[in-house]
This record gives structure tokens, sequence and C-alpha cells, in this order.
């Protein structure tokens, strides 16, 4: 027992130092925070606990309300499993960095400072999806870079399998996560042999829970689809060139421009302008139900990204594609009882998002140069695996939708700083005594 904590000496006392500063901030904000997202979940638990899905919206998938669900929808234990799943990310994080090669003293140091980013603690104590996929993607992504691509064993592909379908049901955005991995392995040394491989595994209950999903929504309103929100989504990038949308689609797309123009004039988020033509039943009388209308949002913004290509992708990449690399702040949602408490996490969360965003741009600038690397040498490593998901992230949240996109870079974070580490480890000589790693896996 004694050598057991002794050899993970390092594991058991980031699990400390995170337990106690979680606990030490919840004493000082002592309570649960709520965004209008939160409302979504909070419906869909309530639904769960009554067993009533008369009014079933089919906005949300069901992996975060069934964590509320099992806490009884107690919001004060869901900060204390959240702060849990957080705990448990830094301890993967952790494990990345040693699989990583560097040392066990630089992986515990470099992992407990990034576990103080103040952002996680902030998600942590709000009704949001962040924090769950947050640790889903820490969990996967070690396991792929932990040798996963030479291994051959079922339990881990069912294990991975299991992870995938969670996460898809946490948020359906990320059902490209089996595609992406099973390209990656057939990148790696192909052969037509890999085309019939024991990872199509993975792809079971991924492909079960989008269906069994699916056919529930569509059972309680009418489409097969893991969340009506794709029809929505796709509408919010139309924002920008909606005055191009086909005349057919006048009656959407006259009062999203009027609803745009009055939000930028009054300073307002306009990505949100869909919204109102929804809230204004500019489609009734015809389409009055929420799914009705999202879905004749879907199929305008079809028509209108296919008539105007061109703007759609110009906005994708200059809007949605570059709000992902900013930080999404969840502070100002934030309201802080102790005024010095408050004052001082402020001035911590500025310097600490200066940080992240000078990490984001380095990350980026490195990008270039993996890439140059991969067409040179022609391998994918550990550090390939990272770009391919954060970059896959990166391009397909912008093609889906535009708002808050700044959100989905959260479960990647960490990971973009671990590879600005590998590249100063590899190329300047830092931490020299550590192994080089630019070797395939």
């Amino acid at each position: 027992m004694n050598q057991h904590i002794l050899n993970n000496k390092y594991i058991y006392l980031l699990v400390l130092i995170l337990f106690v500063a979680k606990c030490i901030f919840f004493a000082f904000y002592g309570t649960f925070s709520e965004v209008p997202d939160s409302f979504s979940f909070n419906f869909l638990t309530t639904e769960m606990l009554t067993n009533n899905f008369d009014e079933f919206l089919g906005d949300r998938s069901p992996g975060y309300p069934f964590i509320m669900y099992l806490l009884n929808h107690n919001k004060i234990y869901l900060v204390f499993v959240q702060f849990l799943m957080g705990i448990i990310s830094s301890v993967f994080w952790y494990k990345t960095l040693v699989k990583l090669n560097f040392k066990e003293k630089f992986s515990f140091y470099a992992t407990l400072f990034f576990s103080f980013y103040l952002q996680n603690f902030f998600y942590e104590t709000f009704v949001l999806i962040e924090t769950f996929a947050l640790l889903l993607n820490s969990i996967i992504l070690y396991i792929l870079i932990n040798n996963y691509f030479e291994k051959k064993q079922v339990l881990v592909e069912i294990a991975l399998s299991v992870l995938l379908a969670i996460l898809f049901l946490v948020k359906p955005f990320f059902m490209f996560y089996p595609f992406l991995i099973f390209a990656l392995y057939l990148l790696k040394n192909f052969s037509f042999k890999k085309l019939y491989s024991i990872k199509l595994i993975i792809f079971i209950l991924p492909a079960i829970a989008y269906y069994q999903w699916s056919s529930f929504v569509e059972e309680k309103v009418g489409y097969f689809k893991p969340t009506i929100y794709a029809g929505l989504n796709l509408a919010q990038t139309c924002i920008y060139f909606a005055e191009k949308s086909p005349e057919e689609f006048s009656h959407i797309s006259k009062p999203y421009i009027k609803y745009r123009d009055e939000m930028i004039r009054n300073g307002e988020d306009e990505s949100t302008a869909i919204w109102r033509v929804w809230g204004g039943q500019h489609l009734a009388p015809k389409y009055t139900k929420f799914a009705d209308v999202t879905n004749q949002f879907g199929i305008y913004a079809r028509a209108t990204i296919y008539a105007n290509f061109g703007d759609y992708l110009y906005y994708a990449i200059t809007k949605s594609w570059f709000n992902f690399w900013k930080i999404f702040d969840m502070k100002p949602y934030m309201e802080f009882k102790d005024n010095a408490f408050n004052s001082a996490v402020s001035i911590i969360n500025s310097i600490q998002k200066i940080l992240v965003l000078i990490i984001k741009f380095v990350f980026l600038i490195l990008s270039f140069y993996y890439l140059y690397d991969l067409f040179k040498n022609r391998k994918i490593n550990a550090v390939m695996v990272l770009l391919a998901f954060i970059h896959a992230s990166a391009i397909l949240q912008a093609l889906a939708t535009y708002g808050t996109n700044a959100k989905y870079a959260f479960p990647y974070e960490f990971f973009m700083f671990a590879v600005v580490l590998v590249f100063l480890k590899e190329k300047f000589n830092w931490f020299s005594k550590w192994q080089h790693i630019s070797q395939p896996e």
C-alpha cells in the first residue's frame, strides 16, 4: 500500500490540492450558476424525473440531464459532482503529460498550473455540459495517445465505444469522433486489411445511441434528429448574408435582417437574431411548434448556403472559426457575494485569459510547423492526434453554427498547452534531461 502511494504520489497530491482548492472556492462562492442555456437541461431533467415527456422539445440530448436525474436535480450536489469531474480530468492531464515523456514532477506542476485556470472552476459551478464534456474528452484523448493505434484489444475498443456513445449523448456535435479516430488509424501505416479491423467496434455503441435517441426525438416531435437545434444553429451561420437568401424564404430572411440590424444598433449579440424570428412567430400560423420552426430554419439555411457558398465559407472562417480561438469568459455570469474575493478572482481571471490567449496563438503558429512535419515525415504521433481533434473541432463548429463558438474550444485548451510544451522540449532543448518524443508511437 505504501509503495503504491509512493509510486503515485503526484496523483494523490494533485487530487488533494485540487479538492481543497475547489472547496475553498465554493466556500466563497457558495452557490450554483445558470445561464439561458441551463433552462433546457433543467427542463429535460424534470421530464425524466416525472417520466412525462408530453412537452418534450427535442432540443437537448440526455447525457447531461441524466447526471442531474441521478442527483434528483439537486444543483448543489451537481456542483460537487462537477468538481469531482474536474479533478479526474486533471488526473488524466497529468497522465497525458507523463505519456508524452515529461517527467512526473514536471507533469505534476504543469497540470497543477493549468488546473488552477479559473474558467475550469467557473464552469464547474454552472448547469452546463462543459465540465462533463471536458472529462470525457480528457479520457478519450489520453486513451488515443496511449499507443491506441498499435493496440488491438477488445476491451479497449469496447471502453472507447462506451465513452464515445456517452460523449455523443452529452453533445451530439461530437458524433464525428469515431470517424476521425478510424481515419487516423487508417492513415497510420495504411493497408486495405485495416478496413476490417477490430477497431470498427468503436462505431457500434455511438451508432446505437444515435439511432435510439433520434428515434425517441422522432416519436415525440416528428424529426429523426439527435437535436432539433441543428436547423436553428445552421441558420445562425447565414446572419451576415441573409439579404442574399432565395426569395421564397423572404418570410424568414426579412425579419431575420430586421432583428439583426436592431441588435447591432443596440450593441446586443446579433448571433441570436434568428431566435427572435421564432419568438416573433413569423412562421405562424403554418408553423408554431418549435421543432417545426427549427426544421424550416434548417431548410432555409441550406438553401441560402447553397446559393451563397462563398459567403458561407468567408463568414465561417472570419467569424465562427476565428471566435473558436477566443476565450468564452463565464465570470460575467456569476454573482459573488464577497466583494474582496470577487475582486481577487477578477484580477487573476484577467491575467489568466491573456496567458491562455497567448498559448492559443502560439499553438496556432505551431500547427503550421507540425503540418509541415506531417507532410515531410508522414508520421502520425501523439501530437498529430491532438492537432487532428482540435482543428477538426475548430472547423466543424465553424461550419455548424455562429454564436458562442469559443465554448467549443474549452475541452481542448489544456491539450493546446500540452502541444506548446512538447514543442519547447523538442526544439529548444527545454527540460533537456527528458526523452525526445518526435518518433512515431
